[in-house]
C-alpha cells in the first residue's frame, strides 16, 4: 500500500510531520527529512527522482540519499505503512 492511502493522514510543515493510521489508531512522527520523502512517496516519485530531491534539498551525496531512503522505506514497511516497492526510472 503506498503512502496516501485511505487509511493514513499525515501532516507536514518546515519542521517534519505525522502520519496517522486511522485504522490502527496510531500515530508517528517523522523528522524533516522524514516527512519530505513520505511526501514524494505519497506523490509517486521514482527512487531516483527521490533521491535527486534529497541531494538538492539536503545537499547529500547520493549514495547517502539512496540509503537514508532505502533505511526509511524500511521502517516503513516493518509498521505496515509501505507495501508498495520502489522503482528506479532505470528499470
Amino acid at each position: 500500500m503506498p503512502p496516501g492511502s485511505e487509511r493514513l493522514r499525515s501532516v507536514h510543515t518546515a519542521d517534519g510531520g505525522i502520519i496517522l493510521d486511522v485504522r490502527n489508531g496510531k500515530m508517528f512522527s517523522l523528522n524533516v527529512s522524514g516527512s519530505a520523502i513520505f511526501q514524494l512517496l505519497e506523490q509517486g516519485f521514482s527512487e531516483d527522482r527521490i533521491v535527486d530531491q534529497l541531494v538538492r534539498r539536503f545537499g547529500i551525496p547520493a549514495q547517502t540519499a539512496r540509503a537514508d531512503l532505502a533505511a526509511f522505506c524500511e521502517l516503513l514497511r516493518d509498521r505496515a505503512l509501505l507495501t508498495a516497492n520502489l522503482h528506479s526510472e532505470r528499470d
